[in-house]
C-alpha cells in the first residue's frame, strides 16, 4: 500500500471546501477575516498539514494566501480514503489473537507490569493483544511454560521490565535471550537503579532503554503498541489523563518497594578521589584492563559528566599493584583488574552515586528552561531548525557562514522570514553558555570552531513529542514572509 494519511476531521473539512470552492483562493483568504488568534494558528496548521501532504500548493501574500493550487491526489482523497480503510480493515483481520505484546518482568516488578497493562487497556489497546505473565492464569514459574513459549514465538511487540531482581533471575535472563533473538521490536523499560552501563547478556547497552515515569518515553511506548497492533490511537486527552495516572502510579509503586536491605560487605579499597571512582566506573562497567585518556574523555562527553580530572585519576589508580600510565593510556595491574572485575556489581552499585553526583543531563536544564518560557522567538526558532533538519553539529568563527547559508536554504524552504539567519551568532551563544553543545573542532590556534550538541538533549530533540512540534510549528506561523506582490 503506497503511503496514505487519514486526515483529522477538520482537515478533511477544510480540503473539503477547497475541492468545491469555484475560488479556492478567495475562500481561503475570506476565512481568515475576523478570526482570533487560536483560529487563525489552527488555520495555518491544516494548510501546511494539507501542503506537507502534497493536497494543495500555497503561496501566501500579505500572510494570507494568495494562490491555491490543487493537486490530483486531493481530488482522488476519497477513493483512497476507501482503499486504505479497506487494507486496514484486512489487516486486521489478519492479526491473529496470538500477535500480543509480550511483557517479560521478574515477579517481583509484577505490579509495576500490571500499571503497564492497565495504561495499555485505558488506551485503547485489546485485552487480547497483551500478555503479561503477572497476571491471573498466566501460570509462571521456574520453567518457561508452552503458554509462554508460544507467545513469545508469535509476538509483534517484546517490552522487558528491568531491574536488579530481573538480572538476577536465570528464567528472565532466558527471557531475554529469546527476545533477542527474535525478529521483533524489543523496548527495555529500566527502573530507577538500572543505567545503560548496568545492562548486561543479551539486553545490553545496545539498546536504548525507557522509563515510566517519562512522559516522551511513555508516548514512544505506546505509538509503538498501537503501530505493531494496529491498533486505533485514543483520543489525545485521554492518552494524557492516563499517561499522567501511570507515571503517578508508578512513582507511587516505586517510593512502596521492598529493596533488600544494605549490606555492610562493602568492597575494601584504597580509593579517595571522585577522579578515581569515575575513571574505575569506566574500567569496571567497560570490563577492559587498559583505557586511554581520549577514550574516557569522550565517555564523559557522552555521559556528561562534568568536573572530573582525568589525568589524576589514571595517575593515582596506577599506583594501585603494578599499574602504569604510558601515552596517556592507564593500565591496572592484572591483580586489581581481577580483584575488582570479580566484584564488579558491588563496586558499580557503589560507585553510581558519584557518577549521579557528576552527572549533569543537558536535557533536563533545556526542559526547565522551556517550562519556564526561557527561550525568545529566536531561540525557539533555532530549535526548530535543529529538529526539522536533525542538526547536531554547528559552525562557529570562519565556520559559522556555512551554517548561516544552511539556515537560509531551511528559511527558504518554510517560507519564513530571516529571524534565525540573522541572529545564528546569539542562539549559538545561549547554547554554549547553557552547555547544551560542547566544543569538538578547534584552529590551530585552539579556539573552537565547532560546536555538538550534547547527547541527552540530541536524542530529546530529535525524538520529540507530537505537543513538542506544534509549539514549534506555531513559532514558524509567526515568522512567515509576506511576499511584497
Amino acid at each position: 500500500m503506497t503511503y496514505f494519511k487519514k486526515l483529522p476531521s477538520n482537515s478533511k473539512h477544510l480540503l473539503d471546501e477547497i475541492l468545491s470552492a469555484e475560488n479556492p483562493s478567495e475562500m481561503l483568504r475570506k476565512r481568515f477575516e475576523g478570526v482570533s488568534k487560536k483560529e487563525d494558528e489552527e488555520l495555518r496548521g491544516i494548510i501546511r498539514e494539507l501542503r506537507e501532504l502534497g493536497y494543495i500548493n500555497v503561496k501566501w501574500a500579505d500572510n494570507v494566501p494568495y494562490y491555491v493550487t490543487i493537486n490530483n491526489c486531493a481530488r482522488t482523497y476519497s477513493e483512497q480514503l476507501k482503499e486504505y480503510e479497506a487494507e486496514r480493515e484486512q489487516t486486521n483481520l489478519n492479526i491473529s489473537n496470538h500477535s500480543k505484546i509480550f511483557i517479560s518482568h521478574r515477579s517481583t516488578d509484577a505490579p509495576i507490569a500490571d500499571a503497564l497493562f492497565d495504561f495499555f487497556i485505558a488506551t485503547g489497546i485489546q485485552r487480547e493483544k497483551i500478555f503479561c505473565s503477572s497476571l491471573p492464569g498466566n501460570d509462571v514459574k521456574e520453567k518457561i511454560s508452552v503458554e509462554v513459549k508460544e507467545t513469545m514465538k508469535n509476538s509483534c511487540l517484546n517490552i522487558a521490565v528491568l531491574s536488579n531482581d530481573y538480572y538476577k533471575s536465570a528464567y528472565c535472563l532466558n527471557e531475554a535471550g529469546i527476545l533477542w533473538f527474535q525478529d521483533v521490536p524489543v523496548i527495555p523499560i529500566a527502573l530507577p537503579e538500572i543505567q545503560p552501563t548496568d545492562m548486561i547478556g543479551f539486553l545490553n547497552d545496545d539498546y536504548k532503554i525507557r522509563r515510566l515515569d517519562n512522559a516522551d518515553d511513555l508516548a514512544y511506548i505506546y505509538d509503538t503498541a498501537c503501530e505493531v497492533t494496529s491498533s486505533e490511537q485514543a483520543k489525545a486527552g485521554t492518552v494524557t489523563a492516563e499517561t499522567r495516572k501511570l507515571i503517578n502510579k508508578y512513582q507511587e509503586l516505586i517510593s512502596s518497594r521492598v529493596q533488600e536491605p544494605p549490606t555492610d560487605d562493602r568492597v575494601s579499597w584504597d580509593i579517595t578521589t571522585d577522579d578515581e571512582r569515575i575513571v574505575l566506573y569506566y574500567i569496571i562497567s567497560k570490563q577492559v584492563r587498559k583505557v586511554s585518556k581520549k577514550t574516557v574523555l569522550n565517555w564523559l562527553q557522552d555521559m556528561e559528566i562534568y568536573n572530573i580530572n582525568v589525568d589524576n585519576g589514571f595517575d593515582l589508580l596506577s599506583t594501585l599493584g603494578n599499574g602504569s600510565v604510558a601515552d596517556e593510556t592507564l593500565e591496572l595491574s592484572t591483580d586489581i583488574f581481577r580483584e575488582y572485575s570479580s566484584n564488579s556489581a558491588k563496586i558499580i552499585n557503589e560507585l553510581q552515586p558519584t557518577i549521579e553526583q557528576h552527572t549533569d543531563l543537558s536535557s533536563l536544564r533545556f526542559n526547565k528552561m522551556w517550562e519556564e518560557q526561557g527561550f525568545d522567538d529566536h531561540i525557539k526558532l533555532f530549535i526548530s531548525y535543529i529538529v526539522d533538519e536533525k542538526i547536531d553539529v554547528f559552525g562557529d568563527r570562519w565556520m559559522a557562514a556555512g551554517q548561516i547559508e544552511d539556515i537560509k536554504k531551511w528559511e527558504e524552504k518554510h517560507s519564513l522570514d530571516s529571524t534565525l539567519s540573522s541572529n545564528y551568532g546569539s542562539c549559538l551563544n545561549l547554547f554554549i553558555h547553557n552547555r547544551f553543545v560542547y566544543e569538538s573542532d578547534w584552529t590551530s590556534h585552539g579556539n573552537a570552531r565547532e560546536y555538538t550538541l550534547c547527547c541527552s538533549l540530541k536524542d530529546l530533540l530529535f525524538n520529540a513529542s507530537e505537543d513538542f512540534i506544534d509549539e514549534l510549528e506555531i513559532i514558524k506561523t509567526v515568522h512567515y514572509f509576506n511576499l511584497p506582490f
